[in-house]
């Protein structure tokens, strides 16, 4: 796989994971659930983890200008 594709793909799970941490936030704002289950770090994980990829897919690009 392209590392451009790479990226894409990357970011783009980043990016719905985000959306289902706010959404399960939002939950919590309206008082759905009552219980910490550790699924709000879970999310927090995954996305930090996704960062750190995509952050040395940024660093490994350096031949390539048009992304």
């Amino acid at each position: 796989m392209s590392m451009l594709r790479q990226f894409e793909r990357l970011n783009a799970i980043r990016d719905f994971l985000q959306g289902r941490l706010e959404l399960y936030e939002a939950r919590d704002c309206f008082g759905f659930d009552d219980f910490d289950d550790g699924t709000s770090d879970e999310f927090r994980d995954r996305i930090a983890e996704l960062s750190e990829e995509l952050t040395s897919l940024r660093r490994r690009r350096g031949r390539y200008k048009n992304w």
